[in-house]
């Protein structure tokens, strides 16, 4: 569980943002349902990543940090602000809690904000950079998907 949690994947908010995809998708098409199901369970993805992301920070804070000026891994930390906005989208559209929605929305912003200029900023001045075959990768789309 410790190595588990150490090289815990950035990236596992991904999994936040199909499921709520797919659950926006089938209340669109009157699936209420299979929505509401997902929904719940997005809900408790979203709650478990997080636990699992602030245990990981502050248990392995190094790790973490490398990894958010990681060229492979730090594109990862943009599924945090999509993951939030999609699930932010499903409170709106799926119950009568919009301020939550209207919540997750600010948390996106912010987390969208903090990551673009930490990232970025890290990849433009580290000494060391790996050639552009080795350090770009379709992860690097996610900062467009977070946008």
């Amino acid at each position: 569980m410790k190595h588990d949690l150490k090289s815990l994947s950035p990236a596992y908010f991904g999994i936040v943002m199909a499921t709520g995809i797919i659950s926006l998708t089938a209340h669109m098409l009157g699936f209420d349902l299979i929505a509401i199901s997902l929904f719940t369970v997005n809900i408790g993805f979203y709650g478990v990543l997080w636990a699992a992301t602030f245990a990981r920070f502050l248990r392995y804070r190094r790790e973490f940090l490398l990894d958010v000026i990681d060229h492979l891994r730090g594109p990862g930390f943009f599924t945090l602000p999509a993951g939030s906005s999609v699930l932010g989208r499903q409170f709106i559209m799926l119950t009568d809690f919009t301020l939550a929605g209207r919540i997750l929305w600010v948390v996106a912003i912010l987390l969208w904000l903090t990551l673009t200029y930490t990232i970025f900023t890290a990849f433009t001045v580290k000494e060391e950079k790996p050639s552009l075959d080795k350090g770009i990768t379709g992860g690097w789309l996610l900062a467009v998907v977070a946008t």
